[in-house]
């Protein structure tokens, strides 16, 4: 992939953080209908320096959505963020994530709820109502509008029981950005008109930092290869009014 000059990091640095998230698990028994696959080491890498490189890590609060095992989240936290929530639908990858934390030993809180409810429960003011940490460590009433980067790697949408979740996280992760936060994530290529469209209607101001390839190995029935390279945009999204910010 062909990085922007503003994203590409220094390469020992993207070395050592590779190095660091190929120790992150990932699920044991992956889902289809979730369309779970893991984000891998180099990709997870390259999307957190160029984060932290734009919008900076150190002392962020961050959130992970869909986080599986936790790579971004993880990497966040190594790389100096504050704190991290970390959210999953799907009790088993939050089994696997917290191992992967109490491995690290990082500032990760875990959560259980559905990302999109998550974001729809933040109130007019940006606090969530009715949302417990599955924890017991992370402030919940921190998330909604709090947080000052978001960094996911949804589900494409492709299948039947996953049709919209692209754009449904990417919106949800606007919600729960602070006004001038942003949000970190992957999209098939194909979709770019589209995921353009739905970020400026949810107020977001969105550009494609990198165009890259994401390997899908054969995880499911219904793969036919034994790998295959999906072409995928790693957007930055923008939330509005970061004007008002101090």
């Amino acid at each position: 992939a062909t990085y922007y000059a503003a994203a590409t990091p220094p390469q020992m640095k993207l070395k050592q953080l590779v190095g660091e998230l190929q120790g992150v698990q990932t699920w044991r028994h992956p889902k289809s209908e979730l369309e779970q696959y893991p984000t891998p080491p180099d990709i997870a890498a390259h999307m957190l320096l160029a984060a932290d490189a734009e919008d900076g890590l150190e002392d962020a609060l961050v959130a992970d959505l869909g986080c599986g095992g936790g790579v971004l989240g993880i990497g966040a936290a190594l790389l100096g963020a504050a704190h991290v929530l970390a959210v999953d639908l799907d009790p088993a990858a939050l089994e696997v994530a917290a191992e992967n934390v109490e491995e690290f030993e990082v500032p990760v809180s875990l959560l259980g709820c559905d990302v999109v409810q998550l974001a729809m429960r933040s109130g007019p003011e940006g606090a969530p109502s009715g949302v417990a940490d599955a924890e017991g460590g992370a402030d919940a009433g921190a998330a909604g509008g709090a947080f000052d980067i978001v960094l996911m790697n949804p589900p494409f949408g492709t299948r039947n029981e996953s049709h919209g979740a692209d754009v449904a996280f990417m919106q949800a992760g606007l919600r729960l950005c602070r006004p001038g936060g942003a949000v970190y994530s992957l999209h098939k290529t194909s979709t770019r008109p589209f995921i353009a469209k739905k970020a400026a209607e949810a107020g977001g101001e969105a550009s494609v930092v990198a165009e890259l390839r994401f390997e899908i190995p054969r995880m499911y029935k219904h793969h036919r290869q034994p790998s295959k390279d999906v072409a995928v945009d790693f957007w930055r999204v923008q939330r509005g009014g970061g004007g008002e910010e101090e």
